[in-house]
């Protein structure tokens, strides 16, 4: 072969291992890609030598290289099988599905329904509205300035299924401006008491009293000190100690949210692995930053984390075959109460499409993960934030007795002030390499460690241990799950179509019958003296404040609600079929956007 031969063959031959190994590593061009090319390089020499021609060298590199991309490929393949089908579709999605709005003249026959229904339908909101404008001025005044300043989706009036938005929007506005909390109750500006269910989006388990005793007591332990940060006191220690009892854990870091210790034990878990991957499970929330958010609210798809199906043995394969990359699986064990779906909540209720409740076999599950994960060599970390203090004194790692490699707690670990802590074990924990010394693992934050979230913590923490505080979580249940029961059988006898179910303190209504308007049930338990948050029905959520008088009060309050949903004509039987109506008003406003004829 003369030299100007040669030439053209290694130049295509390195063209060749370039393209191959692109797609071997997907851009992840290291240490195995150069490994890889030095040996290809080497073959090419060593075949060389004994005669081989172009041709020939360049087909068994192509045969040798097709071998090895045979198990890379069939683990993408498993990898794509266990993948939650929304983290691939949701984006595309969402550039696709335009907002449509259904105008009033529509918005009360939907459903099919006889101009007579209508016409009490359109009452019942008008007469709602009225009411609401003598019974909340000040909260409603409040509204109106409040959203001309911050944008947050938590202070929308517009809590339904959004094609009824603008008609929603124009009669009801369900804000409310908080003046004072009183035991179970809150009271607004206009001095309306309402029972209080949204729970303060997870803070609140031990009940609104106990945070005033917290925070008292933190301020009267951490006043002295005032706003000193950079180094720690004994208060500090003695909530490591505690910390490190609760969790099972050598090590604590201090952060100031949830979302921030999440943040933390995923830097964490990958600079100590070394590995780059991420597992999530289908619909769990880990926070609101896009490192770890593969779906709603995310417009950076994240290439580093795999969202996989939950409870599924073919995401235990991925796990094993991929533990060479995968850093850490991340579980937010309140997926346990809407396994496989994000967080439910009114704005999604497009008729009685809610499906949550306590998954059996979840225990077992958590195990069978752990046991894979151990077996791997992959981090298990158990996101906290929400379920921790709230199922058991230890979280889900004492519900489920099982222990996590890494564990995140945030929201009531505080006290009542913002808190986010990371636990784990010494070598997952390192911010740096014994090894190199320039290899720094950055996690820090100002106010971490502040002495005032500190010394509430501590007083939290403290009452925590306490004999009466385990006592009061089985008496809190047991209420809890009397209060289902009776709250059930009641609205069976009535006929309403409503049926609660739980999972621990956390809580969440159904409907037993097809519907277009079960969404609008929010709006008349406020009516009717009880506090939701901004998703509404979907997720609710009780403390260890309740007594059986609560419960019984809060029953006779869903009941007042229930008669006025019935009085109103909200729930009479759909003369329209609800799915493929909702088929034709989507399929009609994503061809109008496609053509460009949406406004």
């Amino acid at each position: 072969m003369g030299l100007l031969g040669m030439e053209a063959s290694q130049g295509f031959f390195m063209k060749f291992m370039a393209v191959l190994f692109f797609i071997m590593t997907f851009g992840q061009i290291g240490q195995l890609a150069y490994c890889w090319l030095m040996t290809g390089g080497l073959l090419w020499a060593f075949l060389s030598t004994f005669g081989f021609e172009q041709d020939d060298i360049i087909a068994i590199l192509a045969a040798l290289a097709g071998l090895r991309a045979v198990p890379y490929l069939y683990k993408r393949l498993l990898t794509l099988v266990a993948t939650y089908p929304l983290s691939l579709t949701f984006k595309f999605a969402s550039q696709i599905l335009p907002k449509y709005t259904i105008e009033e003249a529509e918005f009360f026959t939907c459903d099919g329904a006889s101009p007579e229904v209508a016409e009490r339908r359109k009452n019942s909101i008008k007469e709602l509205s009225e009411k609401w404008k003598k019974k909340y001025p000040k909260c409603q005044e409040f509204s109106v300035e409040l959203k001309k300043m911050i944008s947050d989706l938590r202070f929308t009036s517009a809590r339904c299924f959004p094609a009824f938005n603008g008609v929603v929007q124009k009669y009801l506005d369900p804000s409310m401006a908080l003046d004072r909390t009183e035991g179970v109750d809150v009271v607004d500006l206009d001095q309306n008491s309402a029972m209080d269910i949204s729970g303060s989006y997870g803070v609140n388990v031990c009940g609104y009293e106990k945070y005033k005793d917290f925070i008292e007591e933190g301020w009267s332990s951490a006043k002295k000190q005032g706003l000193f940060l950079g180094s720690l006191d004994n208060i500090v220690l003695d909530n490591i100690a505690r910390l490190r009892k609760v969790s099972g854990q050598d090590e604590v870091s201090f952060h100031m949210s949830g979302t921030e210790a999440v943040m933390c034990a995923v830097r964490v878990a990958r600079f100590n692995t070394k590995k780059p991957l991420v597992v999530t499970f289908g619909g769990a929330y880990h926070g609101w930053w896009d490192g770890m958010q593969p779906v709603a609210g995310n417009e950076r798809l994240p290439q580093d984390v795999l969202c996989l199906k939950d409870m599924n043995n073919l995401s235990l394969q991925v796990i094993q075959l991929r533990s060479s990359e995968i850093a850490a699986v991340l579980v937010n064990p309140l997926q346990c109460f809407h396994l496989n779906q994000s967080p439910p909540g009114d704005a999604v209720l497009s008729t009685n499409n809610r499906k949550v409740g306590p998954t059996p076999g979840y225990k077992e599950w958590l195990h069978k993960l752990k046991e894979t994960c151990t077996k791997a060599g992959v981090c298990l970390i158990f996101d906290e934030v929400y379920t921790g203090f709230r199922l058991h004194p230890r979280g889900a790692q004492g519900a489920y007795d099982v222990k996590a490699d890494i564990v995140c707690y945030g929201k009531t670990l505080g006290g009542g002030l913002p808190i986010g802590v990371v636990c784990g074990p010494k070598e997952l924990m390192a911010r740096g390499d014994a090894k190199k010394a320039a290899r720094i693992n950055y996690v820090i934050g100002t106010f971490a460690g502040h002495p005032f979230v500190m010394a509430c913590m501590n007083a939290f923490l403290k009452w925590l241990e306490e004999p009466a505080t385990v006592k009061s979580y089985d008496e809190m249940h047991a209420n809890i799950d009397a209060f289902i029961k009776a709250a059930n059988k009641k609205f069976e006898e009535k006929g309403y179509p409503v049926q609660l179910t739980n999972w621990f303190s956390v809580w969440s209504i159904l409907y037993t019958k097809p519907g277009r308007y079960h969404w609008i049930f929010q709006y008349f338990l406020k009516d009717a003296g009880v506090n939701l948050s901004w998703v509404g029905t979907g997720r609710l959520l009780f403390s260890l404040e309740w007594k059986k008088a609560d419960f019984d009060r809060l029953l006779d309050r869903l009941l007042a609600a229930c008669e006025l949903m019935q009085k109103g004509g909200w729930w009479e039987e759909p003369k329209a079929n609800i799915k493929a109506k909702l088929g034709v008003e989507i399929g009609t406003a994503v061809f109008k956007n496609v053509l460009g004829l949406s406004g």
